[in-house]
């Protein structure tokens, strides 16, 4: 009898930390399925219903974790932007990398399969897009990108000054490299069967090229160029 009270609260606890994690499925759930429906349907067609059925889950479960399909879209940017921060700040900060090792791990996160796909793209792309939606990307972004860009900056810094590269801009060249990462994450959405994640890596490495020619010389590559790539799926190169 002595021993029930203790084994009670073990049992409780383990009871309470079961609750915990089902409440944190349930949420993970609840936002891979509206990563899923927002991929399919864009931000304005994506309904409360479209979500519990990608997640098989009832409309009752949704209210219960997000209250509003505003707060659940909320929660779904939230999600990414900070799984896109973890990711980049964990390769970046690795001991002993040098600048162009950072520069590169930065790359890396760009084109890492967890977080560039096509799903996921879809979402950045339909937040940015869509101007009612702009303000919760901004607010909730916002302090992200501007880390990233100064870390850019802060390695654009030191590989100017190992390499006397007297003509770049840290600033600006940290802008040319998110613009171009953007660019590419917009020709991988509207051409997938041409631009593929290792070939837009490649393109970035490239264009690093041009700024750090010591740092990173052009790669001896057979694939084609990006222009020729869109042209040669049909579009119009820009």
């Amino acid at each position: 009898m002595g021993s029930r009270g203790p084994v009670s609260d073990r049992s409780m606890g383990a009871h309470r930390g079961e609750r915990t994690a089902s409440r944190k499925e349930r949420r993970h759930q609840l936002i891979n399925a509206t990563i899923d429906a927002i991929a399919e349907r864009g931000l304005s067609d994506t309904t409360l219903q479209s979500v519990t059925s990608g997640a098989g889950l009832s409309h009752g479960t949704i209210n219960f974790h997000f209250k509003s399909k505003d707060l659940l879209f909320i929660e779904t940017l939230k999600f990414l932007a900070q799984e896109h921060y973890d990711h980049w700040t964990a390769l970046l900060f690795e001991a002993g990398l040098t600048p162009r090792e950072q520069l590169i791990a930065l790359i890396e996160t760009d084109f890492d399969p967890s977080i560039c796909n096509p799903k996921k793209l879809a979402v950045w792309f339909a937040f940015w897009g869509e101007a009612k939606a702009r303000p919760a990307y901004l607010e909730i972004c916002g302090r992200y990108d501007q880390k990233r860009l100064e870390e850019l900056a802060r390695v654009s810094q030191a590989l100017k000054e190992e390499g006397g590269y007297e003509n770049v801009n840290p600033r600006m060249a940290a802008k040319s490299v998110e613009a171009f990462v953007d660019g590419l994450w917009l020709n991988m959405l509207l051409y997938p069967d041409v631009f593929q994640r290792d070939e837009a890596r490649q393109d970035c490495l490239s264009f690093l090229a041009g700024m750090f020619p010591s740092h990173f010389p052009i790669p001896k590559s057979s694939s084609t160029c990006a222009a020729e790539r869109i042209d040669g799926a049909g579009g119009q190169p820009r």
